[in-house]
């Protein structure tokens, strides 16, 4: 059962990089412009405000948020 649910998983990885190849192409093809690096600065800045209001309190949760990349 394992063995065949690692089987079901790795094939849904690549049936979905597949899906959003093609989701981002057709967008793409209609005009969208896909930005792909931004800077996080002014939204940063613009939550600020909760940060300090919360951060103390979710310490913990902060850290791993400002850990994404």
């Amino acid at each position: 059962m394992r063995k065949l649910a690692r089987e079901a998983q790795a094939e849904e990885r690549v049936l979905w990089a597949a899906y959003e190849k093609q989701a981002m192409d057709k967008a793409q093809a209609n005009g969208v412009q896909i930005v792909e690096t931004i800077d996080k600065a002014p939204f940063q800045a613009a939550v600020k405000p909760v940060w300090d209001k919360y951060g103390p309190r979710f310490a913990e949760m902060v850290k791993r948020i400002q850990a994404v990349n």
